[in-house]
């Protein structure tokens, strides 16, 4: 009996992401009938068969595809298909680009890396590991992360119970890395070579909302007035809010079978990238007054598809937005993103993509396309507390002043074109709390977020017809506003926006 080995494979044009009945009538006549064949009410995939075009003595032969997801009637489907049919498929619908659906991860730094690549070791040492604030109040929920050989990564982690305490299973006395990481609130804590006895006991400071980070040392985003003319920024993430200091326009959630209306975080990602670009309160963001569009592609603890990407794209040009913020990435290029920041470039709207946090790896895709702007992370010395997990970051290169570093996780090359604040950056979390995070995912928004301040004072610009012109002369624009800070263009490309 055949085994069926279904995948999903987005479907496009040969050409855009959408067709018209004047250019090909057969692909838009099919990609329509697979569109009305969804129940867009129910969120529900749909099961069809189409006839396989063979010799005309052969027998009558048909292709089971179940159509789950549609950007348009005569738009890119997402479908499930069984890959012995795929040079049927092919031949018998020609004029069609059939990609494979590939998953995208968030670009925030350190954590989510360690806590990837950790490998048990058959355990000789319990160690317990107490962790409370200044006031000796255990906390619960904290992630410690014990490596007794970092290099090769092998280590033990947990969480804080309600008591406070992680315990950890250890191969070793020596402690090469211990790593606490708040979720909110608190710094984390790097400690390095330690031999603790049964019980650790750490206390977490708070974080001050009057302390300047990296970010706000160079932009004194207290003092900003709210932008001169409005600038709508699309988010394309996990969603963001609810935040008391955090005001979003409007959005809608684009992963299917989930409530499009639902596009608040579930994560904290998302309301971290948003407050960058838009906060209010104590900490505010560099574009206070920027109309957010919130696009949510992750479901939860899950990584995005590159054809929500792609419907979130499709949703900003139909919002009319002027800047998109993305904060993923993945190696390789994807075809069917390709077509969507195409499309997103031609309506006038000029993506940002952050670099990637592979430790100076080549730059991330979507970054690394050429119509992105591909953002890297910068960090500087004295932003942040002795001895907490951002120190991990500190890494040559060194800048025109030498408490400037490029950021060890972020990733770098010829197609890098800005940098930008990205270790312990201080934003929104959801619950109206407060975290620092790193990553290029932190920089991004910080750029995106810039330009907007900038592009803010162009309402000439602005008011442009929405056509790859229009792109182009906003480009063109922020290259005038743009300081080098002395890493180096693999690192830096044209350095870092600058206000005047």
């Amino acid at each position: 009996m055949k085994t069926s080995k279904r995948q999903n494979f987005i479907l496009l044009p040969s050409s855009g992401s959408e067709i018209s009945l004047k250019s090909n009538p057969h692909v838009a006549d099919f990609l329509t009938t697979l569109d009305n064949a969804i129940d867009f009410e129910s969120s529900g995939s749909s099961a069809m068969s189409f006839s396989v075009r063979n010799m005309p003595q052969a027998p009558q032969e048909e292709i089971a595809l179940e159509v789950i997801d549609s950007i348009k009637s005569k738009g890119a489907k997402l479908v499930s298909l069984d890959t012995d049919e795929m040079a049927n498929f092919r031949f018998s619908y020609p004029g069609l680009r059939i990609i494979p659906e590939k998953f995208y991860s968030r670009t925030d730094a350190m954590q989510e890396k360690l806590d990837h690549k950790i490998t048990a070791k058959s355990a000789t040492k319990t160690l317990d590991v107490l962790i409370t604030d200044q006031a000796e109040k255990p906390l619960q929920g904290i992630l410690v992360i014990a490596f007794t050989n970092f290099k090769q990564r092998i280590g033990s982690k947990a969480k804080t119970n309600a008591s406070g305490y992680a315990k950890l299973q250890l191969n070793a006395d020596k402690v090469e890395r211990l790593y606490i990481y708040p979720d909110h609130s608190y710094w984390g804590v790097l400690q390095k070579n330690i031999k603790p006895k049964a019980t650790l006991k750490v206390k977490l400071s708070p974080i001050d909302l009057g302390t300047n980070d990296v970010l706000r040392h160079f932009f004194d985003t207290r003092n900003f007035h709210p932008l001169e003319h409005p600038v709508r920024i699309g988010v394309i993430d996990t969603g963001a809010g609810p935040h008391g200091n955090l005001v979003v326009s409007g959005g809608k959630n684009m992963i299917n079978g989930e409530d499009p209306n639902d596009y608040s975080d579930k994560e904290g990602h998302g309301t971290h990238v948003a407050g960058i670009i838009g906060a209010s309160g104590a900490m505010p963001g560099v574009a206070l007054g920027a109309e957010l569009q919130i696009y949510r592609v992750f479901a939860l603890g899950k990584n995005a598809s590159n054809f929500d990407i792609m419907k979130a794209i499709a949703q900003a040009i139909a919002d009319k937005c002027d800047l998109i913020n993305m904060s993923l990435g993945e190696k390789d290029l994807d075809e069917g993103l390709i077509s969507s920041i195409k499309d997103a470039y031609n309506a006038g709207i000029v993506c940002f993509a952050a670099n990637g946090n592979d430790g100076r790896q080549p730059v991330s895709f979507p970054a690394a396309y050429s119509l992105s702007v591909a953002v890297g992370a910068m960090g500087r010395k004295g932003t942040y507390p002795a001895g907490s997990t951002h120190a991990d970051a500190e890494s040559a290169p060194y800048g025109t002043s030498p408490d400037n570093y490029v950021a060890a996780f972020s990733n770098i090359g010829p197609e890098t074109d800005l940098i930008a604040p990205g270790v312990a950056i201080i934003s929104t979390y959801p619950g109206d709390h407060y975290a620092a995070m790193d990553g290029t995912s932190m920089a991004c928004p910080a750029a995106t977020g810039l330009a907007a301040r900038l592009l803010s004072t162009r309402p000439d610009l602005l008011g442009l017809p929405r056509n790859q012109v229009r792109s182009d002369e906003i480009l063109k624009f922020l290259s005038q506003n743009i300081q080098a800070m002395g890493f180096g263009a693999n690192f830096e490309g044209k350095g870092m926006f600058h206000l005047p």
